[in-house]
């Protein structure tokens, strides 16, 4: 078996501890995190992973210079190419990879009742959600009427996504 990478992790809302739930649920070393969620903030600490408020903190660095990955589910910051570097490798679940970069793609998926709905990983680069995708799980979600109605439907896949993308780098 295979060592696996340690990882800085930054994340918000419930995907965000989806994500984080998954990676140590699946035994991979979480070195620091950033926390965009005080729920996911509190979560973390149970579990002893040091836990900070923006990945501009001195000692997020780092950690992040330590580390082999980055993730990011729902991150709230551009990782610029400074800290991509650091970290070796990141990646970014992101929902309507296809179609909707940057903010609120579900948001604008509903308004344009686009309900082929996907859960996508990608490497990250510089250019916010350009990067190679790495696996994308697509769901349909007819019948939803909200944000929050499709953020439903999606959840287990963030679980799905990020398990088989890691698996694959």
């Amino acid at each position: 078996m295979t060592k696996k990478k340690k990882i800085v992790f930054m994340g918000g809302n419930q995907v965000g501890i989806i994500g984080f739930l998954s990676l140590m649920a699946k035994g991979y070393d979480i070195a620091a995190m950033v926390a965009y969620s005080q729920d996911l903030a509190k979560i973390a600490r149970t579990f002893s992973v040091p836990c900070y408020e923006t990945i501009k903190d001195e000692n997020f660095k780092k950690a992040a210079k330590n580390a082999g990955l980055l993730v990011s589910v729902h991150g709230r910051e551009i990782v610029n190419a400074e800290m991509l570097a650091m970290c070796g490798r990141a990646i970014n679940v992101h929902p309507y990879l296809y179609k909707y970069k940057g903010a609120n793609p579900v948001g604008r998926a509903l308004a344009e009742r686009n309900f082929n709905a996907s859960v996508g990983v990608h490497n990250m680069t510089e250019y916010l959600d350009e990067g190679e995708v790495i696996v994308e799980e697509f769901v349909d979600v007819s019948g939803a009427s909200t944000v929050n109605e499709i953020y439903e439907k999606l959840y287990s896949y963030y679980c799905v996504a990020l398990l088989k993308a890691l698996k694959n780098i």
